[in-house]
């Protein structure tokens, strides 16, 4: 099996892959967080710090991005290529509001045409990189979903990784795996499996159901349970205080070394909390608490508790 860390804003950046690889081993692959088109020359984005070297150095990096114009597309593959990498993904499933509403992420599910145009002309200019997608069922019906998988089966790609959720649905309710069958029926294309998985449990569950599917990304089950790559094959998922405080050191460390600003640090370190002090009611006040400790020493006293809590 293999099993890839999600992108999420804000949370997976390269410090926290960084971090987490030290700590719990290196995943099979790591998804950036997407690089938006915002209209702007392709030289104008800032691709630091997300993009190091020495922080993504022997990590099998997929930099992502959220598009719907073929020349900004194919610009991003040229400068990612121009950087080493071998792969880009295109996003559709990002639910943001505003990217949907541009047409973007997961508002790119409602527009067919644009998508062609898209594969279309990366089919066409066949720079040697390789093209994967990240989707989900639909903006608001599995229809425009089914339309989507018809239109990718045209096209070559590396792999096609379903969340199976509507982007309407944000991440509420639970993931529709009734559709993921029948989407990996209909795809041409290799794919990974992506939603919920937060236990040994969840994974025994798809694996008994899609045996033929041997790839899962992970994406908030695993930054609530930073251990859970290195636990699926074992049954638990449970961090200890031990590991939690290597994992934080590891991250620590990257930040601060990296931001000499204490408040640019800070705010990594709110992301780092967030998920992992979200599971209980006990942990989740004592991150309600975190705001107010934003100085070295204050800071270093509330992650004594902190750490008490795993």
């Amino acid at each position: 099996m293999k099993f890839y860390m999600a992108p999420l804003q804000s949370y997976t950046t390269s410090f926290y892959r960084r971090a987490h690889a030290l700590t719990f081993g290196a995943m099979d692959k790591y998804f950036t967080p997407f690089f938006e088109d915002r209209g702007k020359p392709i030289h104008s984005i800032n691709f630091e710090p997300e993009l190091k070297s020495r922080l993504n150095d022997k990590l099998n990096i997929v930099p992502q991005t959220a598009t719907n114009n073929a020349h900004f597309l194919l610009f991003f593959a040229q400068e990612m290529q121009n950087r080493g990498f071998k792969e880009i993904n295109l996003n559709m499933g990002c639910p943001f509001p505003m990217l949907v509403k541009r047409g973007r992420g997961g508002g790119l599910l409602g527009c067919p045409e644009a998508l062609k145009q898209l594969l279309k002309a990366f089919e066409k200019v066949n720079t040697g990189m390789k093209l994967s997608v990240k989707m989900r069922l639909g903006i608001d019906s599995v229809r425009q979903g089914r339309d989507i998988i018809n239109i990718l089966n045209d096209y070559p790609l590396e792999e096609l990784i379903l969340h199976p959720r509507l982007v309407s649905q944000k991440y509420t309710g639970v993931p529709d795996w009734d559709s993921f069958a029948l989407f990996h029926k209909l795809s041409k294309h290799p794919m990974a499996a992506n939603g919920d998985i937060k236990c040994k449990r969840d994974l025994d569950s798809l694996n008994e159901r899609f045996s033929n599917v041997d790839s899962f990304m992970l994406g908030r089950g695993l930054l609530s349970c930073p251990e859970l790559y290195s636990e699926l094959r074992e049954g638990s998922c449970r961090a200890t205080a031990e590991v939690m405080k290597e994992f934080h050191h590891h991250y620590f460390t990257l930040i601060t070394s990296y931001y000499k600003d204490w408040n640019r640090a800070f705010n990594f370190l709110q992301s780092f909390w967030h998920y992992p002090l979200s599971t209980s009611a006990e942990k989740q006040r004592h991150l309600r608490k975190l705001k107010k400790h934003n100085k070295p020493n204050l800071y270093a006293a509330w992650l004594q508790t902190a750490n008490s809590l795993f």
